[in-house]
């Protein structure tokens, strides 16, 4: 009873036969190969003609997993950027409970406190490519 599945058998075999067409490297013995997997070289054989296990070109995959990797950056990199944004906006709407409680407090009178929110609230507007906001006006 071999130890290999029917694909990896056939997967062997097709790799056996790229080695060979393009005469690189050293060549797997398929005799000896069905030997030590238990199985007959007929019925490996049998195997390959069943399951067709294609083999792209080594420089193919790489390009393939480039592409895959570039797009999954790209994907990365916006999650980020919206993460990013999302905790500012975050700090936006603190900055505004903040800045309310302390004019529903102490009313509109510039205050120390007031003035630094309003500075805080407009340098996170201008992170985000927004207008500053005058609100004394």
């Amino acid at each position: 009873m071999s130890t290999f599945s029917k694909e990896e058998i056939s997967a062997v075999l097709h790799v056996a036969e790229i080695l060979k067409e393009k005469n690189i490297g050293e060549k797997i013995n398929v005799s000896r190969f069905c030997k030590e997997a238990g199985i007959s070289r007929k019925n490996a054989y049998k195997h390959k003609k069943n399951i067709d296990v294609s083999v792209p070109s080594l420089e193919e995959k790489v390009r393939q997993l480039q592409q895959e990797k570039t797009e999954i950056e790209t994907k990365l990199n916006l999650a980020e950027k919206r993460a990013r944004q999302a905790d500012l906006y975050w700090e936006l709407r603190n900055i505004l409970v903040a800045l309310n409680r302390d004019v529903k407090k102490n009313g509109p009178v510039q205050s120390p406190k007031q003035l630094r929110l309003c500075d805080e609230y407009n340098r996170i507007m201008g992170l985000l490519g927004q207008e500053p906001h005058n609100f004394w006006d």
